[in-house]
């Protein structure tokens, strides 16, 4: 199958470009795996990734338009375009500049214990199961971006509206019964009502657990 990657320096490139090439196609194979050899055999690429597993969300790139997390999308035999994920400045390649995206977030994405990460342990036990439930699941967000990236909204109103990944941040908190946060009145400050209800956002979550 052909990928064709974009490649750009702000520091050095004058434009961004692409570069080609055929990498050989397996059954099971990843995006994330496709570019590894990509980057290993025909160019160098700079691009980010750490679990492997959809757990810390660096590895969220543009395939063929679509946001995606590479180590977690099967790879087809065809033609692949891979791009920075969109919204986010370009640092180098495929690695764009997110501390604006986690700082919005890691507000309201502080774990209730700090403890091993467990089910038992991130969520207080004496909760009541219809609280624990959401909390739990709500976790398993992996702060990416896909959802921003995807989201119609947050492309034309990006001043107005705080994106589906804010949404969810604002409800883990809702969600606590310790929280004495008016988290309605937050989400609708911050654009609730901007939400087309698309399903974008679902659409391309990768993160199975977290879907409502």
């Amino acid at each position: 199958m052909k990928l064709s990657v974009y490649k750009y320096d702000p520091a050095t490139d004058a434009a961004p470009y692409y570069v080609s090439g055929q990498v050989e196609y397996r059954e099971q194979m990843t995006l994330l795996e496709a570019l590894q050899e990509f980057h290993e055999n025909i160019e160098p690429v700079n691009f980010d990734y750490s679990c492997g597993c959809r757990l810390c969300g660096r590895c969220a790139v543009m395939a063929n338009g679509q946001p995606v997390l590479m180590c977690v999308t099967k790879a087809e035999d065809r033609d692949y375009k891979i791009e920075p994920l969109k919204g986010y400045p370009v640092i180098r390649d495929l690695i764009v500049e997110k501390s604006s995206f986690d700082d919005k977030l890691s507000g309201y994405f502080k774990r209730i214990r700090v403890e091993p990460f467990t089910e038992e342990t991130i969520v207080p036990k004496n909760y009541d199961p219809s609280v624990r439930e959401p909390l739990y699941t709500i976790e398993f967000c992996c702060r990416c971006g896909v959802c921003d990236a995807a989201c119609p909204v947050v492309a034309t109103k990006p001043n107005e509206y705080v994106g589906p990944a804010g949404m969810l941040a604002i409800a883990y908190r809702f969600y606590d019964p310790l929280d004495q946060g008016d988290r309605v009145m937050e989400a609708v400050s911050e654009g609730l009502y901007h939400c087309i209800m698309c399903g974008m956002c679902d659409t391309v979550c990768q993160q199975q657990d977290i879907k409502h």
